[in-house]
């Protein structure tokens, strides 16, 4: 749920026009989306069958 509010506080900040904040706030998303994914492609796939 982080990665949605960070983008929407990103999307807030461009509808306002503060065009430095909105990038600031969609390179929080990128390293958010970045630590997920580099954490579930290195962790071992635990299936139980």
């Amino acid at each position: 749920m982080l990665p949605f509010l960070t983008a929407l506080v990103s999307a807030w900040y461009c509808w306002r026009g503060r065009r430095c904040a909105a990038m600031g706030w969609w390179a929080v998303t990128a390293m958010i989306y970045v630590a997920w994914c580099f954490y579930h492609m290195t962790d071992s796939l635990k299936i139980s069958l």
